[in-house]
């Protein structure tokens, strides 16, 4: 399977090009990266990985989990969950973040898999980053992601994303396609296909438009938390 390919058809079907107007406020915020006066990015979440880091806290003992390493690959249509940043995102942030990504994934089917039939999982990830400007979510970053399936007889999956994309769906919430268009994918344990996972992709989308994630950027409050309403994700 031509994985490149493949990832041109999903940021096809899913939009990957970064809201303009996302593009251009959040870059109005930095005091380090403006954009320049007529022109349009649609690179900035794929351009920068250098400064920041992807923690493996929580991996270890997901990897370490025992039962069937099943073969093949899943995919789940129902992806929630919640996205937290500490401290909160702000317009003017310079301190130290961390993103802690907790998502829950049902409707589940397998494919290649004989006699593996996947219930639901649950999947962790924590990403750090130099700091906490609302700027920050248009560089994109490495993501690892450890899944714990049930049932519990199914070995964990560990996937590894090379970077993110912003993107949005048809109502124009704000979400995150993995990897980005450039960017490449594997995965340890469960599900890792014929390829090591190379093929796997995900998008996930919050319940907030790039208009009201802007606005709680601006409060003094800061934006804590984006709720992950829907999202689909495929390890193969």
């Amino acid at each position: 399977m031509n994985s490149s390919v493949d990832r041109r058809r999903l940021w096809k079907s899913v939009g990957v090009a970064v809201p303009v107007v996302l593009v251009v406020a959040l870059s109005g915020c930095s005091s380090t990266s403006p954009t320049r006066a007529g022109t349009t990015s649609t690179t900035s979440a794929s351009s920068s990985t250098t400064a920041a880091t992807t923690s493996t806290t929580g991996v270890t003992p997901v990897t370490a989990a025992g039962g069937t390493v099943a073969t093949g690959s899943v995919t789940c249509t129902n992806v929630t969950g919640t996205i937290t940043f500490t401290p909160p995102l702000t317009n003017s942030g310079t301190s130290a973040e961390a993103t802690r990504i907790s998502l829950a994934a049902a409707g589940c089917t397998t494919a290649g898999s004989t006699g593996i039939q996947v219930a639901s999982g649950t999947a962790t990830a924590t990403i750090t980053s130099p700091t906490n400007g609302c700027v920050s979510l248009l560089s994109s970053k490495p993501v690892v992601v450890a899944v714990a399936w049930s049932p519990s007889s199914i070995h964990a999956s560990v996937a590894s994303f090379g970077g993110y994309a912003i993107v949005t769906d048809a109502a124009q919430h704000t979400g995150f396609g993995l990897p980005n268009a450039k960017g490449t994918a594997s995965v340890d344990g469960s599900f890792a296909g014929t390829d090591h996972g190379a093929t796997s992709t995900a998008a996930t989308y919050s319940s907030l438009t790039t208009t009201q994630l802007l606005t709680a950027c601006g409060t003094t409050a800061g934006l804590a938390a984006l709720t992950i309403a829907s999202g689909t994700v495929t390890l193969s």
